[in-house]
């Protein structure tokens, strides 16, 4: 059988890329590259050299390489320039989300995954934790009825962790949190409710008032079949760190997350069994960042000649949905969400 070779490049979010490929079965982790090996001291560098994984010295000693499949996990502006190099030297790509800053950048993976003709992954995480799958599963079967209403929030304290040498809160950056954390919670909304077609958004900016954008946001949305939505994104909020995700269906309704052991779900028809309508709780384990379950969808696919679900077009997807909100909350008025093919 053939394993795949992985080269793994951004050694912070990709840590659990690396390690992912050290314990698959079928890949090898045969090299890893990050710019600030020697320098970021959050690196688990004894790791590495304790398990005598190579390290490259460029991006073109990536590049140059006979790995399979690079995974690029580096910060947000660097994805489509990496990912485009890897795919140009014939390698198959995983990319962690958000897929790119905007769906400028998006095309011109989308352009280079058609014209290499290399299979592609979006690392949308939050589609392999546990409860989120259950909820799906939940839904998909009908256990809630047909869906009428969705939300779902994304509430991280970034004050904490603004990145190595503090890029998330780069001027010269300017990343817009709505997307760069956001994107988790709006891509969950579109993979359990489909493509939303418009939007409507408030933002502000009083939680991280010295960084270059906007903190906190909210969204609202049409989604397929009448439903609708909203999407809470804050990157400054003084809380712990939430995904909560709440279905309502016309029988019943569901509460989930990616950090708690259970999920809730609320069925009308054990309404006249139980006595009331009551939560009822549903174990399930937690893996909030569950990238082992996805490289192996990934090499899967790869065995199967197929591409995956999270394909590109499924990255850019998520991006054109922030890169909507974000123009609503600048212009006050609702915006269309066109998607690329």
């Amino acid at each position: 059988m053939k394993k795949y070779k992985v080269a793994v490049i951004g050694l912070r979010m990709g840590d659990a890329w690396a390690r992912a490929a050290f314990n698959n079965p079928d890949t090898v982790l045969a090299l890893v590259y990050d710019k600030n090996y020697d320098t970021n001291d959050l690196i688990l560098r004894n790791w590495y050299e304790s398990n005598n994984i190579p390290m490259a010295k460029s991006m073109e000693e990536v590049c140059a390489s006979d790995v399979d499949i690079v995974v690029v996990a580096s910060p947000d502006h660097f994805h489509a320039e990496q990912s485009i190099a890897a795919m140009e030297a014939g390698k198959h790509v995983i990319c962690e989300k958000p897929l790119a800053p905007t769906v400028e950048d998006c095309k011109k993976i989308i352009d280079a995954v058609k014209r290499t003709g290399k299979f592609f992954m979006t690392g949308q995480v939050c589609r392999y934790a546990p409860g989120f799958r259950l909820a799906k599963q939940l839904l998909d079967s009908g256990r809630i009825g047909e869906l009428a209403y969705i939300e779902s929030e994304y509430a991280h304290d970034y004050a904490l962790c603004p990145g190595f040498q503090n890029w998330r809160k780069d001027p010269a950056v300017k990343r817009e949190g709505f997307l760069g954390g956001g994107c988790h919670a709006l891509d969950l909304t579109r993979y359990l409710a489909g493509d939303p077609t418009e939007v409507f958004a408030y933002m502000n900016h009083k939680l991280l008032p010295d960084w270059p954008t906007c903190d906190t946001g909210v969204a609202v949305a049409k989604f397929p079949n009448g439903v609708i939505g909203r999407v809470f994104v804050s990157v400054g909020v003084k809380r712990p760190y939430t995904m909560r995700t709440v279905l309502y269906g016309t029988k019943g309704t569901i509460i989930c997350d990616n950090k708690s052991p259970s999920i809730q779900i609320a069925e009308e028809d054990l309404r006249e069994a139980a006595g009331s309508l009551e939560f009822n709780t549903l174990p399930v384990n937690i893996a909030s960042h569950n990238v082992s379950s996805e490289l192996k969808d990934f090499v899967d696919c790869l065995k199967e000649n197929k591409q995956c679900p999270t394909d590109v077009f499924q990255g850019t997807a998520t991006v054109a949905f922030a890169e909507a909100a974000l123009r609503s909350a600048q212009t006050g008025q609702p915006e269309q969400i066109t998607y690329l093919k």
